[in-house]
């Protein structure tokens, strides 16, 4: 079948849409839509295509930040539900595939031009010639998506590792520096996630000393410190996630508490703490990114071979 793909990037808040043409996004035709605008998706849906009606579409391949599986879908934090069938229909038969908006970045993983990625931790020649990668997504939530190269396609494992206990080296940081208010933190997602970040970080400005003078020099020295402490947590949890997934072609983080907090001093405290020597030789330099690209996701789509 003959025709541009539709490609879509659902998450909580936006809605992406755009056409794609042999595995390239075609970025003119991208649109970004707030989803309280709309009551489901199907009206956003209709909304994008009443503004091309000579498209011709062929397929479509939909990114949604929630769990994907039986051909079907929901986002994570609003009433959206998604069925593979039913937007086939929509589309007057043409073929629909739903991926998780994790598999859908890395199935861009490796595409990615240095354009798209801030290299917190550059990749040698040797990391370029692996095949196995980890995407991991802090924003809402917390998950990661295994990715691995073979023969030109990339496969990946489904996994919802944001809901497992908080690993031991976390935790015995968390209760050295919060007492007993620690114990409330359970999951990697409570505490690598964006509210996991700003439940920290409100315990942290409650264990500053009270200062009158000054008041604005002690707030950005508390958030200044705070965020080096993150940032030696996700360091840490980076270290295990190398352990566990051996990704030697990369970590590709993905979501704003990542992009914003690597971007700061605190990024020099990561760096540090990560690149130490493993005790196992198999683990290697693992190169780290952040994903900067926002159509990420539906370069990812554009790819997907079905």
């Amino acid at each position: 079948m003959t025709g541009d793909r539709l490609v879509a990037d659902i998450g909580g808040t936006n809605t992406r849409l755009g056409l794609a043409r042999a595995g390239q996004l075609i970025t003119a035709s991208v649109e970004n839509f707030r989803n309280d605008d709309f009551a489901r998706f199907d009206d956003v849906l209709a909304h994008y295509l009443s503004r091309r009606v000579g498209a011709q579409i062929a397929d479509a391949v939909i990114a949604v930040a929630g769990p994907v599986h039986g051909g079907q879908a929901c986002l994570t934090n609003r009433d959206w539900h998604f069925d593979e069938a039913q937007l086939s229909r929509s589309l007057g038969g043409r073929p629909v595939s739903l991926l998780n908006d994790l598999a859908a970045l890395g199935q861009a993983s490796g595409s990615l031009g240095s354009d798209s990625l801030d290299a917190i931790i550059a990749a040698d020649a040797e990391a370029k010639g692996e095949t196995q990668a980890l995407v991991v997504g802090i924003g809402t939530g917390f998950n990661v998506s295994p990715v691995m190269m073979s023969q030109g396609r990339v496969v990946q494992l489904d996994v919802e590792y944001g809901h497992i206990c908080l690993p031991a080296d976390i935790a015995t940081q968390l209760s050295a520096r919060y007492g007993l208010q620690a114990v409330a933190f359970t999951t990697i997602e409570e505490v690598f996630s964006g509210r996991g970040y700003a439940a920290l970080h409100a315990l942290e400005e409650a264990r500053a000393v009270p200062v009158t003078d000054g008041a604005t020099a002690v707030q950005t020295c508390v958030q200044q410190e705070f965020q080096v402490f993150y940032a030696g947590l996700l360091a840490v949890l980076t270290r295990n996630l190398m352990l566990a997934f051996l990704p030697r072609r990369g970590i590709f983080f993905a979501g704003g508490v990542a992009r914003n907090l690597l971007a700061t001093s605190a990024k020099a405290t990561f760096v540090d703490i990560v690149r130490k020597q493993f005790d196992l030789n198999t683990v290697g330099a693992v190169p780290v990114h952040n994903i900067l690209d926002d159509a990420a996701a539906l370069k990812g789509c554009a790819v997907y071979a079905r």
